[in-house]
């Protein structure tokens, strides 16, 4: 799963760079910067937060809205590409939690792709600093119980893993939810997937993080598809209940995805059309999309 950018949090900090910087054609600033990543306009960000990070290499928000904007690129040396820089942004700024926590969320995912242990021990560590600071940041707990969950013995930790999703619990019952249903699917535990999504419904018909988790059960195990549609297509006249919910893109994806498996290749089209529409870095649409083509 993927780790969420929570500007709000780190908007005090670029007040303190905002001096002009020198570009071509004209004055540049950190916060115009944003604004492009903000209005993502990523390949104008990243010219501009490159030329930032040269004129100043110290500069920790330059060096961490240029990570993020990496990862937004999508390729298959993003992931690789960003972490340096969100790694720096870390070390110039070691109290800064988000920091800590966003470098580290991507650390864990390099080294699930490359199967680093060093990676994954250093997203650990950089998480459980994030903690230190603030314990309420729920980006952090998520990716040691990830973590814990996932790493093999003597690392690894299902305790631990526990420890943190009822921590998560009390401060977001709904992402609590989202990450046991994950988990069950991940596990390949459909029934349990299901179950989970049907209980939270059977309290609340319109609980987004159900509704949508149950239709992406419904996707990767290839079982109740029609009700895994229904579902999704319930979710986008909700709006998602936090930043770190699965948006409408991600459900545009999903119902792309089980019109693929149910052989409505049109629909499937216009779904991933639709996902693009509302987020162009959303990878996994536009992949799905150029296969369908």
């Amino acid at each position: 799963m993927l780790f969420r950018l929570l500007l709000a949090v780190v908007a005090a900090a670029t007040i303190a760079y905002a001096d002009p910087v020198p570009a071509l054609g004209g004055v540049e600033t950190l916060e115009s910067a944003i604004a492009f990543f903000k209005a993502k306009k990523y390949p104008e960000a990243r010219a501009a937060l490159e030329r930032i990070t040269a004129a100043e290499p110290k500069n920790s928000a330059a060096c961490y809205y240029l990570g993020q904007t990496l990862l937004r690129r999508g390729d298959e040396r993003a992931l690789a590409d960003a972490v340096p820089w969100l790694e720096k942004a870390a070390t110039l700024d070691p109290r800064n939690g988000d920091y800590l926590a966003d470098y580290g969320g991507a650390s864990l995912q390099l080294a699930n792709r490359s199967r680093s242990l060093s990676a994954a021990t250093r997203g650990r560590d950089a998480m459980e600093k994030s903690l230190a600071i603030n314990p309420a940041n729920l980006d952090a707990r998520e990716g040691l119980f990830q973590f814990y969950a996932r790493a093999p013995w003597p690392i690894g930790s299902s305790a631990k893993a526990a420890a943190q999703l009822e921590e998560i619990r009390k401060l977001d019952p709904a992402r609590a939810t989202a990450l046991t249903v994950l988990a069950k699917a991940n596990a390949r535990d459909y029934a349990a997937a299901f179950q989970l999504c049907e209980e939270v419904l059977a309290r609340n018909p319109d609980d987004y993080t159900a509704l949508y988790h149950y239709g992406r059960t419904a996707d990767v195990s290839g079982q109740n598809l029609e009700r895994g549609l229904a579902r999704l297509q319930r979710s986008l006249q909700l709006k998602p209940p936090g930043p770190a919910s699965p948006t409408h893109s991600h459900a545009w994806f999903r119902i792309g995805a089980i019109q693929e498996k149910l052989h409505h290749p049109d629909e499937a089209r216009a779904a991933y059309a639709s996902a693009l529409k509302l987020d162009p870095s959303n990878r996994q649409a536009s992949d799905a999309l150029a296969k369908l083509k």
